[in-house]
């Protein structure tokens, strides 16, 4: 194994708002020391829905140097340049319908004060609901302001919230777009997510694994499933691989 990608919310963190296992976070920023200065083990690096700003700081404090993926694969962050490159997949057009669809929906559902935005994001955009709100009462609307203006783009429902991104750009193209970047192939990556936003660039990479508090979907495409959750199960599963 060559390359470790990780999910965070999930994986690395129980999610918004949580604090993060420092320790688990000393032991990542360790194999990436390692294996930047030639030894025989795996980098680590990210594919998260979270945007930019946020995958930069976590690169940051796991030492991190291969291209890291940000928005469901939409982006890759490079930390040796400091630079942050879109899909190739997308064009200025598309990027324009984009604008319209974002534009739509503020004025529906976030101007009116039903739903906000995550800060942050420029492709794979993502709504939560204020309270007494679900993310279950936008999705028809939220549904049909987007199949409106271009087939383009899907609705997908979250644990808390809805993403709203490009049809065919996930974690799995991004995946690939990483292989090609780093040179790196998929069977000599190792994986590790916890949601359905993961099975694309699991059931891709060389050894898959997963938390326990990973969906039943995603437990079926690994090979194997930690005992433990979250921040606890990655420290298992990096045991798990020997490292």
């Amino acid at each position: 194994m060559k390359l470790i990608v990780l999910d965070i919310d999930g994986v690395l963190s129980t999610g918004e708002a949580h604090p993060f296992e420092l320790s688990l976070f000393a032991r990542l920023a360790g194999l990436n020391r390692r294996a930047r200065q030639g030894e025989a083990v795996p980098a680590v690096t990210l594919n998260t829905g979270r945007p930019s700003p946020y995958v930069e700081a976590v690169m940051q404090a796991i030492e991190g140097w291969q291209p890291a993926l940000y928005e469901s694969g939409a982006g890759l962050y490079f930390p040796q340049t400091y630079q942050f490159q879109l899909t190739p997949a997308l064009t200025a057009d598309h990027l324009a319908r984009l604008r319209l669809v974002v534009e739509r929906l503020d004025q529906a559902v976030v101007q009116p004060g039903r739903a906000y935005w995550q800060p942050g994001k420029s492709v794979c955009y993502t709504l939560f609901a204020h309270p007494p709100l679900t993310t279950t009462d936008l999705i028809p609307e939220v549904e049909a302001i987007v199949a409106d203006i271009s087939g383009e783009f899907v609705v997908t429902q979250a644990s808390m919230a809805l993403n709203v991104h490009p049809a065919g750009i996930d974690k799995g193209t991004g995946l690939r777009w990483l292989s090609e970047v780093t040179g790196i192939t998929l069977a000599d990556m190792g994986g590790v997510g916890d949601s359905a936003g993961d099975i694309d660039f699991l059931r891709l990479v060389g050894q898959p694994a997963a938390p326990i508090n990973a969906t039943p979907g995603v437990k079926a495409v690994v090979e194997y499933v930690a005992t433990r959750p979250e921040a606890v199960g990655l420290h298992e599963i990096l045991d798990y691989w020997s490292l």
